[in-house]
């Protein structure tokens, strides 16, 4: 049951991106490292299996997930910014001039440790797909294979961060550089493991669940009281809150929060753009000088970013979902 808590994860980058309210889209892309960690290293080990067959199976239905949607946004960007050239915008958004830059926004693959420093990035939340996708690969070649693997991955990454407290001390190299997602990743892998030796026990408590989202909230207002023990604390809250929501097999729910989660990785992706069309049409809430808006235009921008994801979806993601179920079917 996570589609719900996906695209919870995409609205609050949507806030920290648009309107400017700080921390909560941070901690909420480590969230999405920790549950793709679980969620990668649970499909790898009850779906695909470890075998050429299922690696090559595995990754035809990630570049399904992840590519005819992102192609649509970043076309319909191209043809936004050609069309709105003299529209603010963040700046990362501009065309490419080289081979390179071209080639690394069409594959979301970013040549630079910080894959975020990179420019242009024509839609620029997707510097979190190269470090996705680069953990993808060690899990999909099975580096939480087993629980010892797993284990020796997590203390490698607890290393590295420290090794940036002790030589590097820029909070950038804790967060968006590749090497940053490893803790949260190796996090989910974690989880995983423990929902497997803990199965008599997965019984969900809704309560703990509400609780936590709370917690996560509050720890990301006020958070920054505590320094960079907020950070982990987020890691610890997200962790939980994952095992929790694993729990939870409510077949009820289970339509409702598939259909929820297909909005999140659109909404990740289109909301900068819809931003610069917002602007382009409307004078609500518009911040000179900056592509930031007020807090009065979020109702109508929420709109119009719901309106265009609701066409993503159901023109792209749910015929999509439907051609990945057959392929699975198929091949495995």
């Amino acid at each position: 049951m996570f589609g719900i808590f996906r695209t919870m994860l995409a609205i609050n980058v949507v806030l920290l991106h648009i309107f400017n309210i700080p921390t909560i889209g941070n901690y909420s892309v480590s969230l999405f490292f920790i549950l793709s960690g679980f969620l990668m290293s649970l499909i790898m080990h009850k779906t695909y299996g470890y075998n050429l067959n299922g690696f090559k199976v595995f990754w035809i239905n990630r570049g399904l997930r992840l590519y005819p949607i992102y192609f649509v946004i970043i076309i319909l960007t191209i043809i936004t910014i050609t069309y709105f050239p003299y529209i603010v915008r963040h700046p990362a958004i501009f065309l490419p001039k080289t081979f390179l830059e071209w080639s690394s926004n069409f594959t979301m693959l970013y040549p630079n440790i910080v894959p975020h420093r990179f420019e242009p990035r024509i839609v620029p939340p997707s510097w979190a797909l190269t470090n996705e996708l680069f953990f993808y690969v060690l899990i999909s070649l099975g580096i939480s294979k087993s629980f010892k693997r797993t284990l020796i991955w997590f203390i490698i990454s607890v290393l590295y961060f420290v090794f940036t407290y002790k030589f590097y001390d820029l909070a950038t190299f804790r967060y968006s550089a590749i090497p940053a997602a490893s803790l949260p990743f190796s996090i989910g892998a974690l989880l995983f493991w423990l929902s497997q030796k803990n199965k008599v026990k997965l019984k969900p408590n809704y309560y703990l669940v509400f609780g936590s989202l709370i917690l996560f909230y509050l720890n990301s207002i006020y958070g920054k009281n505590l320094g960079d023990v907020s950070i982990y604390l987020n890691m610890l809250i997200g962790a939980f809150i994952v095992f929790e929501l694993y729990k939870i097999k409510n077949s009820k729910f289970f339509k409702v929060d598939k259909y929820i989660g297909f909005y999140s990785y659109p909404i990740y992706l289109s909301h900068f753009v819809v931003c610069i069309l917002f602007l382009e049409f409307s004078d609500v809430g518009n911040t000179v000088k900056s592509f930031k808006l007020n807090l009065e235009s979020m109702p109508f921008y929420l709109l119009i970013l719901f309106i265009i994801n609701f066409l993503l979806v159901h023109i792209i993601d749910i015929n999509l979902d439907r051609v990945k179920s057959n392929l699975k079917k198929k091949k495995l």
